[in-house]
């Protein structure tokens, strides 16, 4: 009976530990202000401002049935034609040394990701 107790605290324990990840995943705080999966990079921008460092790629497709990860509900979307090249950009912010670096993702404007990274420097 009491290891059930410990066994049940610590899966309850973990669940929560859980939620957090995720919701640190799909939202960053910067300067007061919450950005979040779906926000366009003209919002970022303006809630955060210029980032550090700004990489752009295009991903072609030439045509080609793609399956799209949706991450607003996580969950894959139904595989669609793709017909121009999607651009993706990644931008860092480096929030200095008491904090990590945060990586964001967008995909034709819009934000699909967000990554924790290593710690950042001043």
């Amino acid at each position: 009976m009491k290891l059930a107790k410990i066994v049940l605290l610590i899966l309850f324990f973990s669940v929560l530990l859980f939620d957090n990840a995720a919701f640190a995943d799909r939202h960053m705080r910067c300067q007061g202000s919450l950005v979040s999966i779906g926000d366009t990079t003209a919002q970022v921008l303006d809630e955060c401002g210029k980032p550090d460092k700004i990489n752009q790629w295009k991903e072609y497709h030439n045509g080609s049935m793609v399956q799209i990860y949706d991450y607003k509900t996580e969950r894959y979307i139904a595989p669609q034609e793709v017909q121009n090249p999607i651009l993706m950009e990644r931008w860092t912010y480096n929030l200095g040394a008491t904090q990590f670096i945060r990586y964001l993702y967008f995909q034709d404007g819009e934000l699909i990701k967000i990554k924790t990274g290593e710690r950042g420097s001043d």
